[in-house]
């Protein structure tokens, strides 16, 4: 792509000269546009809203090629790669084969000699455990109608027994070991019991490199064709030199193939480790209790012989080193002591709890009244007052954060008075006894009486009559509302009076109002 060039620098004093700068800029952009894509798309296919690089790069390691990279979008997995580093290069220099590690064929092995009539033998084993077995030094074949069982949970410490199907005479010794599977490259036995004729062949899959044991009713047989038999890898075939008669017991069993030895002896994580924590189970380790040495751990001897001792026995511990405890048995309760280097002290005298027993049930523990020792004594509760009395009916009134009676818990009637009014020349009219303000009250009952003449009242508040027109005439007319005016004048300030109506020649008017300052 051409870079852009300024063709009239400084001189576009005419519009040709203005045409010719665009059509070179149009022409610079068009040069720039690559795959039917703008110089914006192709810049949004390389960077992000932010500016960050994110160019359609891909590197893989091709398990053929190696390591490779591809830049673009491809529609096929496999196209557009190109090799970086082959395979051959990134593999280093081939390992040196420093010997081969090896493991007894068979293992744990246990001699007993039989008692009179005994069938039942310990052997502890899993159920996975390949067991081999002889008697007197003849080969024995497993199973209920041949000559015993096994089972991992049998025996008189429930962790393997071999029982023979019957019972042998004193002095007969029986062999078992277990198999190294893992040593054993397809570890196979096979038992053939002869019918017929007689047999000279007997089938087993080995080659070569396959080591076998072979065995006659119990016999180790010698390879060879002068000896016993012959092996015939070609066939899978173990022959006889001579027939074997019916009735014979031909037991094949594989040893060792050593064209794919078996590392053995080794704890392989997957076998031997926990892969979540990388530690050893104690499952996997043949370890009794109490079978470790303390001098065998670092440092456990000395931290034995300078750790603080305690005993716990009614008699005084003989020899204590200083700071040794004692938990003496013969106090009731026991007392915890400690060795101060010449005697056994109380750990915590002062708080020593007396001897309690069932009557004294929920008491609590206090100093006495001389001040010397501690004692029983029931709670005294006779002077409190429950919580569930809080705020309660019949109880007590509760305080605020300010440390104030709620407004809730006061009494409705705060207090009681008589708005009183008197006029000498009666006429029809309004008057306002007073105004409230801050407060409210309610009128339980209205007074009236004139000193001749009759009309009527009505009580006034706010400027609007409220209630029943009351009688006056010069007889007291005392009247307890059946239903009291209540006014609040907490918010706005209220006027209270009353209205004259049906006045006839009265003459000096009394009015009583008897209120009552409420909380709510």
């Amino acid at each position: 792509m051409a870079r852009l060039r300024q063709q009239n620098p400084q001189n576009y004093g005419s519009s040709g000269n203005i045409n010719a700068e665009f059509e070179n800029v149009v022409r610079y952009l068009n040069a720039s546009e690559l795959g039917d894509k703008t110089v914006g798309e192709l810049l949004a296919i390389l960077f992000d809203s932010t500016g960050t690089f994110v160019g359609p790069i891909e590197i893989r390691n091709d398990s053929s090629e190696g390591l490779q990279y591809r830049v673009g979008t491809y529609a096929d997995d496999d196209a557009g790669w190109i090799t970086l580093a082959s395979l051959a290069s990134l593999k280093g220099a081939d390992g040196t084969v420093v010997g081969e590690i090896g493991a007894p064929i068979f293992h744990t092995r246990q001699d007993v000699a039989a008692t009179s009539a005994q069938t039942v033998f310990d052997y502890a084993h899993v159920s996975t455990d390949s067991l081999l077995v002889w008697v007197d030094g003849v080969l024995k074949q497993e199973g209920g109608s041949n000559d015993y069982t096994s089972s991992p949970t049998a025996g008189s410490t429930s962790t393997g027994a071999v029982t023979f199907n019957s019972g042998l005479t004193t002095g007969q010794v029986v062999t078992i070991v277990k198999v190294r599977t893992t040593s054993i490259t397809g570890f196979t036995r096979t038992d053939t019991l002869t019918t017929g004729a007689g047999q000279l062949n007997f089938p087993f899959t080995f080659d070569e490199d396959t080591k076998l044991l072979v065995y006659k009713n119990g016999l180790l047989q010698r390879e060879g064709g002068t000896n016993d038999y012959t092996l015939i890898p070609a066939s899978n075939t173990v022959q006889f030199n001579t027939n074997v008669a019916a009735g014979n017991l031909v037991s094949i069993i594989t040893v060792e193939n050593i064209s794919s030895q078996a590392v053995t002896g080794l704890m392989l994580e997957s076998g031997f480790t926990d892969t979540a924590t990388g530690k050893i189970p104690f499952s996997k380790l043949q370890i009794a209790d109490a079978d470790i040495a303390q001098a065998k751990i670092d440092g456990l001897v000395t931290i034995l012989s300078t750790a603080t001792k305690i005993t716990v026995s009614g008699t005084t511990p003989s020899a204590p080193a200083s700071g040794d405890l004692w938990l003496d048995t013969s106090q009731s309760p026991n007392q915890l002591k400690f060795y101060d280097g010449t005697q056994f002290l109380r750990t915590s005298p002062e708080s020593s709890l007396p001897t309690f027993s069932s009557s004294d049930a929920s008491q609590f523990v206090r100093v006495n009244a001389t001040g010397t020792a501690l004692e029983y004594s029931s709670v005294d509760l006779s002077s409190v007052i429950p919580v569930t009395q809080k705020g309660a009916a019949n109880g007590v009134a509760q305080l605020d954060s300010t440390g104030r009676l709620p407004f809730t818990q006061l009494p409705t009637v705060l207090s009681t008075d008589t708005l009183y009014s008197t006029i000498v020349t009666v006429v029809n009219a309004s008057t306002d006894i007073t105004r409230i303000w801050k407060q409210k009250i309610r009128i339980d009952g209205v007074a009236l009486r004139l000193a001749s003449g009759t009309c009527s009242v009505t009580v006034r508040v706010g400027g609007v009559d409220v209630g029943t027109i009351h009688s006056v005439s010069s007889t007291p007319n005392e009247i307890t509302l059946g239903t009291p005016i209540e006014i609040d004048g907490t918010t706005a300030s209220k006027s209270v009076g009353y209205t004259v109506t049906n006045n006839a020649s009265g003459n000096t008017l009394e009015v009583s109002l008897a209120i009552s300052v409420i909380s709510s």
